[in-house]
């Protein structure tokens, strides 16, 4: 592992909370706000202020589509939404922010899909310059879920530009009124922490940022992997830290510093089919890495951590915990790397092992770990509290409090979504239900989905688990073939409540559709191929399914 320590280190306090539930995000006008991926730093998936759709009313009778808004590309990113935002010229609107890997960034309102203004950085890089990589396809500009803070009154947004001969990573901070930069830029890969690596300079081309932003201890945390593993001699994965009110840079991590002579090893990536880096009560950074070297064993303590979950401090300075699957070079003999799932830090639990974690990759296991004590890497077995099977996992897990006030895991495998009861005494994951393999299943068979849950609080008869499923079918040309939306009663997965095409998706033969529906005021948010879909119920708009630009 290389640590670069620099004195640029701030702290920011803030959170929200629901029975002791809701991890700290960034200060927030209204409890229905969704500023980061999967609503919180825990990414929990959970958004309990949902207090319009419930179970007894998503229903084909009762739900659908109200809006479609057109785009100008295929969006990866999940949706952000802001109440009660004041936008430069056109007073207040609850706004939705969506951002396309054409490198624009909309603010739309958030009930009619009218854009309010929108923002574009600069043309995309085609993925051929990206070492042909087609797991983003055929453009690559904004890829990640960008993060709000309303204190700041900015969204933060990584796009990737490219001037017809290389490309450029920037990250900006751009006002939520009018979508322009509130500081200067930051290039990133030209700061200095990065070119002071002797052994490795960030090169662009070979780089992608999938994983969403974090805002966490004053820092905005960008995660770096490769170009589905195409040049394994050059990309890493890599954790850089920047000051959420300055973007002076902080601090970088690389999970691979190793250099092999003769042959060349892949980079421990940091990709999570775009799911975030997670935050715990201390602000300490945890996130999954991908494979490494399929040609010889490469796990070496300090230098690398091939399918792994690590867990950072804050400053990025010092690797506190780290657990290794056991057999992790048969997972990057075989490129069923942990690294396709995220890491979910479980809110603070009572009983024995308060602090919990869920991370689960391509191989279908799902281990529950202690994050006070990570488990390192033994040859034999794993030191873990639990294993679980949920299925191949191009996914990651969601968290929510029952109204009986027991704690629940989702998760979107391939076996399907999944609900588990928390038992914290002994701690172990313990199935009630799933929708079964049928309901995730996707082209080209690649396993999951990423599920949230919306609720009112812990109140009985108001919690609907959310997901989108990926394509059947694969076509290039646009518009590509559909994705659907799913819900479901968390306590009856036997039936769905409701299901209605969502969107479409391109390439889907190589090019996932990591998608993550956003819940907010009664209305459901889905990105796909060049649209954004609202749903609600509907006496809350026009039956009448019309197209606005």
């Amino acid at each position: 592992m290389v640590f670069v320590a620099r004195s640029h280190r701030s702290t920011l306090a803030a959170g929200i909370a629901l029975a002791a539930a809701l991890a700290p995000v960034a200060c927030r006008a209204s409890a229905q706000d969704v500023l980061t991926y999967h609503n919180d730093t825990y990414r929990t998936g959970w958004f309990p202020a949902e207090t319009t759709l419930t179970p007894a009313n998503v229903g084909p009778s009762t739900f659908g589509l109200q809006t479609t808004v057109t785009l100008d590309a295929r969006v990866d990113a999940e949706p952000l939404v802001v109440f009660g935002q004041a936008i430069d010229g056109s007073g207040t609107h609850d706004v939705v922010y969506v951002a396309t890997e054409n490198n624009t960034v909309y603010a739309l309102d958030a009930k009619s899909g009218a854009t309010l203004w929108s923002r574009n950085f600069g043309a995309s890089v085609p993925y051929t310059y990206k070492d042909n990589d087609d797991n983003v396809y055929p453009i690559m500009g904004i890829l990640s879920t960008p993060v709000i803070d309303r204190t700041l009154g900015v969204m933060f947004v990584v796009a990737d530009t490219y001037d017809n001969y290389s490309d450029t990573f920037a990250l900006h901070s751009i006002s939520l009124g009018n979508g322009s930069d509130s500081v200067t830029p930051v290039q990133i890969g030209a700061t200095e922490q990065l070119n002071k690596h002797k052994d490795w300079i960030f090169q662009a081309q070979h780089q992608l940022n999938r994983p969403a932003l974090l805002e966490a201890n004053g820092n905005i945390y960008v995660a770096f992997g490769s170009t589905g593993d195409a040049v394994p001699a050059i990309s890493r994965g890599t954790m850089l830290a920047y000051n959420a009110q300055t973007l002076a840079p902080a601090d970088a991590v690389l999970t691979n510093k190793k250099i092999e002579k003769y042959s060349p090893f892949y980079l421990s990536s940091i990709w999570q089919s775009g799911y975030g880096p997670a935050t715990d009560e201390n602000g300490n950074i945890f996130f999954t890495t991908g494979n490494s070297n399929g040609s010889k064993a490469s796990y070496a303590k300090n230098v690398n951590y091939p399918d792994s979950v690590l867990a950072l401090s804050p400053d990025l300075s010092t690797l506190l915990q780290s657990f290794t699957v056991s057999d992790y070079f048969s997972l990057d003999q075989g490129d069923v790397d942990l690294g396709s799932g995220g890491t979910l830090v479980v809110p603070a639990q009572s009983g024995s092992y308060p602090h919990l974690a869920i991370a689960g990759g391509k191989d279908g296991r799902v281990f529950l770990l202690d994050r006070d004590n990570l488990g390192g890497f033994h040859k034999k077995t794993n030191e873990v509290l639990d294993t679980e099977n949920e299925g191949s996992c191009w996914c990651g897990p969601a968290y929510y409090v029952g109204s009986d006030g027991n704690p629940r895991i989702v998760t979107g495998g391939g076996n399907g979504v999944t609900v588990w009861l928390l038992q914290t005494s002994p701690p172990k994951l313990v199935q009630q239900g799933s929708t079964g393999s049928g309901y995730v299943g996707g082209y080209p068979d690649d396993g999951g989905t990423l599920p949230v849950i919306s609720s009112n609080g812990t109140t009985a008869g108001s919690a609907v688990v959310w997901f989108v499923q990926r394509p059947q079918s694969s076509q290039d040309g646009p518009p590509g073939t559909p994705v659907t939306l799913w819900a479901f009663d968390p306590t009856n997965l036997s039936r769905p409540l409701f299901s209605a095409q969502a969107g479409t998706w391109r390439h889907a033969v190589n090019s996932n559709a990591d998608l993550v529906p956003t819940v907010a005021g009664g209305r459901v948010y889905v990105a796909a191929n060049s649209t954004l879909q609202i749903f609600g119920l509907l006496d809350q708009g026009s039956r009448a399914k019309g197209k606005r630009k």
